[in-house]
């Protein structure tokens, strides 16, 4: 309070005025609304209905009467989507899209099944899935001749076998493929061919080099023909198969003088990435081939000049300098193969010929007469591989499961193993290098993502299935959208009635009675309690859009701290991973008791579980928020219910106003009048809502159903599949354990058979060593015998005159 006011308080106090005379007089009441106000006020209620009039017709128009496409319309745009994605070259989306038409029974009688079963097989095929890729075009193969892309499947099937070198009842193919084409196969189809009868085991050899060179000569004389180096190098072997060694260097001489073949990569046309790589390949295969003939033929000098032209960068650079180091011991150059025996151990110390060449090294420096560091070498040898045979030894004589063996022998980390039985780790490595062990783990790797895509899929249907139940209208983010723009024009309906309600009651103050005015006072204080929350119901698109960024904005801050959660827990589980490997791998260099190392690798696993169970729970966090992102559109809890409390509440104040209306006078008829029409015309709209909203529900149930049965349909696929994967297993476990088996012995066998030559070298140095010394006490007895004698010599005359 200012001073002046503080000061007139109590000068009024103190003359004793009394309080009426304090008081200060009350505002005067506004003067009520003309009648030309209130109509005012009526037209922008008209106004306010006709927006929400054109926002209900565009939802009819767009949602709840928009004809809905049938299952064929659907399949058709879903074909027209896939090809659209196959001709961009978008396989992934292409081959998802494909997937869905054709395994949807109704899509086979559809005339582009053909097609996209073959667009399908195309687009697995560029993904280099060609086992899935195999399995439509078989399919696409097994309907009539005439079928379009007929001929297409038939040349990409060959050309699958040829890639994946499987050729089991390729010949009816073959034939189909010669009477389509008149005779002739295209290229792709003519190499798969020859490579079939290259490798065939049914035929006498000399028979079976003579189809195969009829079949791979017409590639190889095709100057710009793409697997011309591919049949020419075919050709170059089957000469060395026939003893034709002369032709076979000749042929093999050309491959590496080709201009695709050179270092260069230079070739006119230029070739592309892939056959330039091919063409690379190729020499360097045809080099190591020269060499290896000359080495036959007693031309070391030739063979090393061959060897020599291996780049290092090639998988077959360390091969060439283990065989130039033989081709110098055959010339008797042992400084030069020992010197190419240590670069091979340089750049290639991990190797499978590491060994050999060790053993190499020792015999050159025990030639070198340098016996010690000989003996070294042997040493080492021995003291890498008799440790590793020993407890390979062990570990066959325990009889462990084979199963088992062939888990660890992969390095499999999903439970602890016994440190005790553990296959050590350069024998699993060594094992691990062989063939069939390299084909068996990628089998049991393939049988993991089958299990994994089952439970994926399997957790995915269950999603679907729950989403349908608990979630109705939001499963379907089109049909919510036309909802909730429906109920936004209800909205906004409702709060053009209170303000025509609000005229009407203007126009009637004159006839209300006290009564009554005190009543719509006490039912509009009643109101007043919902008036905030209704006024915050969104009434137009932009305001729903701007709600709906507000729930986006907040369901996106979680995900963002959900994923900066599951990428700590990823380097938590890659430092375990770490761990682990380090254990594995110093286990030879610690003298860590067995019993506390298996105790450490249990708290170890413990830790991965948690972490395990962390990231699933992430995870599942996740796909609940993407869950409710994607629902966030959906009208919140109770809004519903909300604006039918306030519309009954508006109904109840108009029930007062209507027993006043038979007492207004002729200035409030006409606006009454107006008012009731702008009412019908509300109900009339509310009507419009109410069908659009059943209709959208009704669309919901129905694509709810059809969902429902496709789910339904694809979970029993999955349970017959995830059987299938479960036998598979089954099986495989059984192959694999023999073969872990097979693969652990040839490994004892193999570590048995070098440390057996490294002592065999050990011994052969010592007893080189005793030769060489016996040699040197020899040749030193003989000088001086020889030293004596011509002593003898040359003091013979004087003994001679001393005995006379």
């Amino acid at each position: 309070m200012s001073p002046s006011l503080r000061a007139l308080a109590l000068t009024l106090a103190l003359s004793g005025a009394s309080p009426a005379l304090a008081e200060a007089p009350a505002p005067a009441a506004p003067p009520p609304p003309s009648p030309q106000q209130l109509e005012q006020e009526l037209a922008a209620v008209e106004a306010k209905l006709g927006v929400a009039e054109a926002t209900l017709v565009d939802v009819e128009r767009s949602y709840s009467q928009r004809p809905e496409r049938d299952d064929a319309d659907a399949r058709a745009r879903r074909y027209s989507d896939a090809e659209i994605q196959y001709l961009l070259g978008n396989w992934g989306a292409a081959s998802t899209l494909l997937y869905d038409l054709v395994s949807d029974p109704p899509f086979a009688k559809h005339p582009r099944y053909a097609d996209a079963l073959y667009f399908l097989a195309d687009a697995l095929f560029q993904q280099r899935n060609y086992i899935g890729a195999r399995l439509y075009l078989r399919e696409l193969l097994a309907l009539p001749a005439t079928t379009p892309r007929h001929r297409d499947a038939l040349s990409r099937y060959l050309v699958i076998a040829g890639k994946l070198n499987q050729f089991d009842g390729i010949e009816r193919y073959l034939e189909q493929a010669r009477a389509l084409s008149g005779g002739a196969f295209p290229p792709e189809v003519q190499y798969t061919y020859a490579k079939w009868l290259f490798r065939r085991t049914d035929l006498a050899p000399s028979e079976r080099i003579l189809h195969a060179r009829a079949a791979f000569t017409p590639l190889a004389q095709q100057p710009d023909g793409p697997y011309r180096l591919q049949a020419a190098y075919h050709l170059g072997v089957l000469s060395m198969q026939a003893g034709e060694m002369p032709l076979a260097l000749f042929q093999f001489q050309q491959l590496v003088t080709t201009p695709e073949s050179s270092e260069d990569g230079a070739s006119t046309p230029p070739l592309s990435a892939a056959r330039v790589v091919e063409a690379r390949r190729i020499r360097e295969l045809s080099l190591m081939a020269l060499g290896r003939l000359s080495y036959e033929l007693g031309r070391y000098d030739e063979a090393l000049d061959w060897y020599g032209q291996v780049p290092q960068e090639s998988e077959s650079f360390p091969e060439s300098l283990y065989e130039i180091a033989w081709t110098q011991v055959r010339k008797g150059a042992y400084q030069e193969a020992k010197n190419a025996i240590d670069i091979l151990l340089m750049v290639s110390p991990d190797s499978q010929l590491a060994p050999q060449a060790r053993l190499l090294q020792g015999n050159l420096l025990q030639r070198l007469k340098k016996y010690d560091e000989a003996i070294a070498t042997y040493n080492e040898v021995i003291g890498t591989f008799r440790p590793e045979r020993e407890k390979v030894d062990a570990l066959l004589r325990s009889k462990p499961e084979a199963s088992a063996y062939f888990d660890r022998l992969l390095g499999r980390a999903d439970d602890v193993p016994d440190v005790r039985t553990l296959l050590p780790p350069l024998a699993r490595r060594y094992a691990a290098a062989r063939r069939e062990v390299v084909d068996a783990r990628k089998l049991v790797a393939d049988l993991d993502h089958g299990r994994e895509g089952t439970s994926e899929a399997r957790e995915l249907a269950d999603r679907i299935l729950r989403a349908l139940d608990a979630r109705g209208l939001e499963t379907f983010p089109e049909l919510q959208e036309g909802l909730t723009r429906a109920d936004a024009v209800e909205t906004a309906l409702i709060r053009a009635e209170e303000d025509r309600l609000r005229v009407e009651e203007l126009a009637l103050t004159q006839v209300l009675s006290q009564g009554e005015k005190d009543f719509l006072q006490h039912l509009r204080q009643q109101r007043e309690s919902l008036r905030e929350r209704f006024l915050a119901l969104p009434t137009t698109t932009q305001a729903l859009q701007e709600r709906l960024a507000r729930m986006h904005a907040r369901v996106d801050r979680l995900d963002r701290e959900a994923f900066r959660l599951g990428t700590e827990i990823q380097g938590l589980q890659a430092i375990a991973a770490s761990v682990r490997k380090w254990v594995d791998d110093t286990r030879l260099l610690r003298h860590t008791p067995p019993d506390e190392e298996q105790e450490y690798l249990v708290q170890l696993q413990a830790e991965v579980q948690t972490l395990t169970d962390l990231k699933v729970e992430l995870d599942r966090t996740r796909a609940r928020l993407a869950d409710e992102r994607h629902s966030a559109a959906n009208t919140l809890a109770g809004e519903q219910a909300l604006r039918g409390q306030y519309a009954e509440a508006l109904k109840a104040e108009h029930a007062v106003l209507a027993d006043a209306e038979g007492r207004q006078v002729s200035d409030a008829a006409r606006l009454v009048a107006r008012a009731h029409a702008l009412q019908a015309r509300s109900d009339a709209l509310k009507a419009r809502v109410s069908d659009a909203r059943e209709g959208l529900r009704t669309r919901v149930a129905t694509r709810g159903r059809l969902i429902r049965e496709k789910v339904l349909a694809e979970q029993r696929l999955l349970e017959r599949y995830d059987a299938d994967v479960r036998t598979a297993s089954a099986d495989a476990r059984l192959l694999v354990g023999r073969i872990a088996q097979d693969s652990v012995r040839h490994v004892r066998d193999q570590f048995y058979d070098l440390v057996l030559k490294a002592d065999v070298g050990v011994v052969d140095v010592a007893f080189t060593q005793k030769q060489d010394k016996t040699q040197a006490i020899q040749n030193v007895s003989s000088q001086k015998a020889d030293a004596l004698r011509a002593l003898d010599a040359d003091f013979r005359d004087v003994l001679s005159e001393e005995g006379r």
